[in-house]
C-alpha cells in the first residue's frame, strides 16, 4: 500500500498509474546455495491480503519467506511505540501517507520502526533477511491498509544464532542520499540495504529506457517540478522495490532483474520538507545490473 502508493503518487498525476512501480520481474528467488543460514519463518498471504505466519518466532537474524494468493503483496514488518495503537498508525497511513497530512505523517515516523518488507507476486517466493530482538511486532500486507491486514507476533527465546547474508549492499547515507558504491551489482540474489541514514527509506531499482542516463531522469524529475509532462526515461514497469527501513536498520531481500542501466531510487516522502519525495531531493543515482 503505502510503498506503492508513495511512488507512484510523486509522478502519477502527470505519467503514472498507481502501483506501476513496482515492477513484474521482481521477487523471484536467489540461489539457495549463497544464502547464509537463519532462521526461517514460513509467511502465506491470503487472497484477502491477510497476514498468516507463527505468532511466536525466535530473535536474531531470521529469514521470512513470504507467498501470496492474491494477485500482488507488500509485506512489510514494523514495530509500535509504547501508546500507540495499530488503529493510531492506520489512520496516519491514510491520513499522512495518502492523502499528504504531515502532522500524521511526523506521528507515524516518531512511533513506527520500520524493518523492511518484500514485494510478492503470485506463484513467487519472496524473502527477507533481518535481525529482529526480544519484543511485539506486526507483519502487514501494506496493499491495505485495514486491521485484518496486520498480523501480530511476538519474539522471544533463544536466538538462532544466525548471520545476514553476503552479497552486494546498497547504503543510504546522510539524510536522503545514496552512498556512491556499488556501481553494478548480479542479475540476481540477494541485495543488502543499510540504512545509515537520518530518515525511513526504500529501495527503488528502475530500468533506464535505451539511450538514457541518469542525467536524463533527473533532468525529467526537473520537468515534473515545473509541471512538465513530458515522457519518463525509465520503464517503471521494470524494477524492484523493497518495503520500508528505519534509520540504522539493515535488511536483505531477493531480486532477479534483466541486464542494464538502472536508477537507484527512493520516494518517501521527507516531512520536513513538506512531504516531499527523497528523489525530487537527489536521492537517486545510476547503478548497472549486470
Amino acid at each position: 500500500m503505502f510503498v506503492h502508493r508513495i511512488a507512484a503518487s510523486a509522478v502519477s498525476v502527470l505519467v503514472l498509474t498507481a502501483g506501476a512501480l513496482t515492477g513484474t520481474t521482481a521477487g523471484a528467488a536467489g540461489a539457495a546455495a549463497r544464502e547464509t543460514a537463519a532462521g526461517t519463518v514460513s509467511v502465506s498471504i491470503t487472497a484477502a491480503h491477510n497476514v498468516v505466519m507463527a505468532t511466536t518466532i525466535q530473535p536474531g537474524v531470521s529469514q521470512f519467506r513470504v507467498t501470496t494468493e492474491a494477485k500482488r503483496s507488500g509485506f512489510q514488518l514494523l514495530q509500535l511505540a509504547e501508546g500507540y495503537t495499530l488503529e493510531d498508525a492506520i489512520a496516519d497511513v491514510d491520513a499522512g501517507l495518502d492523502k499528504g497530512r504531515l502532522r500524521a505523517l511526523k506521528r507515524f515516523e516518531a512511533n513506527v520502526t520500520l524493518f523492511g518488507g518484500v514485494n510478492v507476486l503470485r506463484g513467487k517466493i519472496g524473502k527477507l533477511t533481518v535481525n529482529l530482538p526480544v519484543g511485539t511486532y506486526y507483519a502487514a500486507d501494506i496493499e491495505r491498509n485495514r486491521p485484518s491486514a496486520f498480523t501480530a507476533f511476538t519474539v522471544a527465546g533463544t536466538d538462532t544464532g544466525a548471520a545476514m547474508p553476503s552479497g552486494p549492499t546498497v547504503r543510504a547515507v546522510g539524510s536522503a542520499s545514496w552512498s556512491k558504491r556499488p556501481k553494478t551489482i548480479p542479475r540476481r540474489g540477494t541485495l543488502t540495504f543499510e540504512n545509515f541514514s537520518s530518515q525511513n527509506h526504500f529501495v527503488s531499482l528502475v530500468k533506464l529506457q535505451k539511450g538514457k542516463t541518469a542525467k536524463d531522469f533527473a533532468a525529467w524529475l526537473d520537468g515534473l517540478m515545473e509541471g512538465e509532462e513530458g515522457p519518463p526515461p525509465v520503464s517503471f514497469r521494470v524494477g524492484f522495490d523493497s518495503g520500508v527501513v528505519s534509520p540504522g536498520k539493515t535488511v536483505a531481500m531477493n531480486y532477479r532483474l534483466p541486464k542494464g542501466d538502472y536508477v537507484l531510487v527512493c520516494f518517501w516522502p521527507d516531512a520536513s520538507m513538506g512531504g516531499m519525495p527523497h528523489a525530487f531531493m537527489g536521492m537517486f543515482r545510476g547503478i548497472k545490473v549486470g
